[in-house]
């Protein structure tokens, strides 16, 4: 019999039973449109983490203390001399509180010479960035910048930051970085960027919070790393930007699997039930199967015609699931991002949650900056979706199938 002849005989098959075919494919769209749902939301936030911890360049490695202890100049000298160094850059952090029109608002102040070694790329609303001398000057997060709606501070404004109980330190504005998210290394949206020295004199320390180093080249990345652990040992805690995207690959991958498997359950259970409904289709077609077969339709056309009418309930699900899916990640963009556009909300105690690699997020980080994606569909993603749609509902109708070509017609003469 002839492919287009099999696939008609299907075609007129599931038609014949419009509602039967409809709950299969329902049951497959529910498991494709689960597991696309959330393939799409797991690469989006492993790619969104990946990309913030990748803007801080390749070369980069972090030196933090391991016993909670302050790292000293000393402890840069003594860096500086080793080989395969390319720059070395200090950081100092604090914590501190600003009053706008009688709210507190909490703040975390941080001294770097280099703001693009904290930050990797810095883009300014206003403004420009600090040079490296002493001097009261600042960068500030965004939502320093718009601690209550309608309230904006732009470079040229003078802030006071209160630093403990008593100390009040005025502060000059000169710029206003854009919004940007979380950081590995900061909150930079509630954060207050100085010069190091001036930001030491401010919080009254002499000794920094961590170190940023940057290696010659990618290659000495690891030589430098090993290096430093080997001469400070459980003294210095050493980690590379490799590292964190190892270990934030591990960690979404990880999470990844297990979401996947848990949604291909719906899957699975969709197999069961066209596996069910194709054999209820068999037993209440046992006298057409006898006609096909007084017809001249072999054991194999029988087999083929059923396997097809599973390929095509597939087919239309995957095809179906995949479109409930994009428009579900769709929809979940645009709600992402008008929450996204609202206005954060001030935190007058001062609180947040501490996160991040490094340093992380500021502990007087007055309001709570949310962590956004983008839910990304690939066409790969696609194209497998379906295929496993496909090749599951083939599987499932397999048993059917061969049940229905066994049928003689003297069984199906004595059945009906």
């Amino acid at each position: 019999m002839k492919a287009n002849d099999i696939i008609w005989l299907a075609y007129k098959g599931l038609i014949s039973r419009k509602a039967i075919a409809i709950l299969a494919v329902i049951a497959v769209l529910i498991g494709v449109a689960s597991v696309t749902i959330l393939v799409a939301f797991t690469q989006g936030v492993s790619q969104s983490i990946l990309s913030i911890v990748e803007s801080l360049g390749p070369k980069t490695i972090l030196v933090l203390p391991a016993r909670g202890e302050g790292l000293t100049q000393a402890t840069v000298v003594s860096l500086e001399g080793l080989p395969d160094i390319e720059a070395i850059y200090p950081v100092v952090s604090g914590f501190g509180t600003i009053n706008i029109e009688g709210q507190s608002m909490g703040v975390t102040i941080i001294g770097i010479n280099n703001l693009s070694a904290l930050l990797g790329q810095v883009l300014l609303t206003s403004g420009t960035i600090y040079p490296p001398v002493t001097t009261p000057e600042a960068v500030i997060g965004s939502q320093v910048a718009n601690p209550l709606p309608g309230v904006f501070i732009t470079p040229g404004d003078t802030i006071t930051v209160q630093i403990g109980r008593d100390e009040t330190v005025p502060i000059e504005v000169v710029g206003v970085l854009s919004p940007s998210g979380a950081n590995p290394l900061s909150n930079s949206e509630t954060s207050i960027f100085l010069p190091l020295s001036e930001a030491m004199a401010i919080l009254n320390r002499t000794t920094y919070s961590e170190i940023i180093i940057e290696a010659d080249s990618v290659n000495d990345v690891n030589t430098v790393a090993t290096l430093i652990q080997d001469i400070y040992g459980n003294e210095l805690s050493v980690i590379t930007v490799q590292q964190l995207i190892n270990t934030v690959s591990t960690i979404t991958g990880g999470f990844s699997f297990l979401l996947i498997s848990v949604a291909s359950i719906s899957l699975f259970v969709g197999a069961i039930g066209i596996m069910g409904i194709m054999l209820s289709r068999v037993y209440q077609r046992i006298r057409e199967i006898g006609i096909m077969k007084t017809l001249g339709l072999t054991t194999r056309d029988v087999l083929l015609v059923f396997l097809t009418e599973s390929g095509i309930i597939g087919l239309l699900g995957g095809i179906a699931g995949i479109l409930v899916g994009l428009i579900g990640t769709s929809f979940f963009d645009i709600i992402s991002s008008f929450a996204n556009s609202s206005t954060s909300i001030p935190n007058s105690s001062g609180a947040a949650a501490r996160g991040g690699f490094g340093r992380g997020f500021g502990r007087g980080a007055s309001s709570i900056s949310v962590f956004t994606f983008k839910p990304i569909i690939s066409v790969e993603a696609i194209a497998i979706a379906l295929a496993v749609a496909i090749i599951v509902s083939l599987i499932a109708g397999i048993y059917p199938a061969w049940k229905a070509s066994k049928l003689t017609v003297i069984d199906a003469i004595r059945r009906d």
